[in-house]
């Protein structure tokens, strides 16, 4: 990663790891990473490769979609960003830090003849904003109250900004190229707003219901157990993609025996995702898996929030992760699951 923008972070006070509702808080997205896919071709492409519509978007929505294998399987969870270049409408495509590598390799198994290009944007980063004020929006040329999810706003200097959540402390997040983008985040220290840690945004993600793919559960999940369905990333109307027939089948023609759920647990140790979830009264029955997890701070109480995959016909048992209790939200799909947009 350029040299710069690591010294620009360690340059920063110490990270909080709470905010209060009235509070506008900042920080570097530092585990995500972008690839770029351009070329006459690119929409075509990503069409016939993700779960959701791609031919209908424009640099103004992005959306939530997913890749997944043959057997319907994800590989990763992803955000695909549209942007006018002067060759023609590009993408970028939001991923996880730890899977780019597998990813980028995977994507360039389908590319065969097609007229597009694949790259990994290194000198590519990403701050996010939590709950900014409408006096900040304005100083960052972003005049408007976010009229969908991932509606996206183009700045200046190739910046690309997309609202990632709309209801209670909204978030922003803005990527791009790593020198304008470290001079964006230098206005908006000085603007006020409190560096944050990475936990204050994985808490937030989680109580919107938002899954994310680790190397431990990659190709785990197929798109309905992480309610992916309901998060407007899968479009059951779009042509074949890998893994199309099973997640149609399962949408058309039968019931998803597993969902994903929120919980909390008193368990002092952060699980990691992966980790089995087993019935209390049944020590040997597995019955879950967490999908990702977070210490969450409010004031001096730290609850461990999660998200896990459970098989439904044990979701009123008594719980146990790695032998503590844990206990699923009464909603089935998290506090606040977004609105489908798309």
């Amino acid at each position: 990663m350029n040299t710069a923008w690591i010294q620009f972070l360690h340059a920063q006070p110490s990270a909080k790891d709470d905010l209060k509702p009235d509070e506008t808080g900042w920080l570097a997205l530092n585990l995500r990473a972008s690839i770029q896919v351009a070329g006459s071709e690119a929409a075509d492409f990503l069409q016939a490769m993700l779960t959701q519509e791609i031919l209908t978007l424009s640099p103004t929505q992005a959306t939530l979609s997913a890749l997944c294998n043959a057997k319907g399987r994800i590989l990763s969870t992803l955000t695909v960003h549209p942007e006018h270049t002067p060759q023609g409408l590009a993408y970028h495509l939001t991923v996880p830090q730890a899977l780019r590598a597998d990813l980028f390799k995977t994507l360039k198994l389908y590319v065969l003849r097609r007229k597009l290009s694949l790259t990994l944007a290194d000198d590519w980063g990403f701050i996010g904003l939590i709950n900014p004020t409408k006096d900040l929006l304005a100083a960052l040329a972003i005049d408007r109250e976010p009229q969908s999810l991932h509606q996206q706003i183009m700045l200046a200097d190739g910046l690309i900004a997309t609202w990632e959540h709309q209801s209670g402390n909204p978030r922003l997040s803005i990527q791009g190229s790593l020198a304008p983008l470290a001079l964006l985040a230098e206005r908006i220290a000085a603007l006020g707003s409190i560096f944050v840690t990475q936990t204050v945004w994985d808490c937030a993600e989680i109580h919107d219901g938002l899954p994310e793919i680790h190397p431990a559960t990659y190709l785990e999940f197929v798109p309905q157990w992480v309610n992916l369905d309901l998060l407007a990333a899968v479009s059951f109307k779009k042509g074949c993609y890998p893994g199309q027939e099973v997640i149609a089948r399962l949408h058309y023609l039968g019931k998803s025996n597993r969902r994903m759920m929120m919980g909390h647990t008193t368990h002092p140790q952060l699980l990691t995702p992966g980790t089995l979830i087993y019935s209390a009264n049944q020590p040997d029955t597995e019955v879950g898996e967490i999908v990702r997890s977070a210490l969450c701070r409010s004031g001096d109480v730290v609850s461990q929030q999660f998200l896990a995959v459970i098989r439904l016909n044990h979701a009123q048992d008594a719980l146990l992760v790695d032998h503590h209790p844990c206990t699923l939200n009464p909603n089935p799909l998290g506090e606040n699951p977004p609105a489908q947009t798309h």
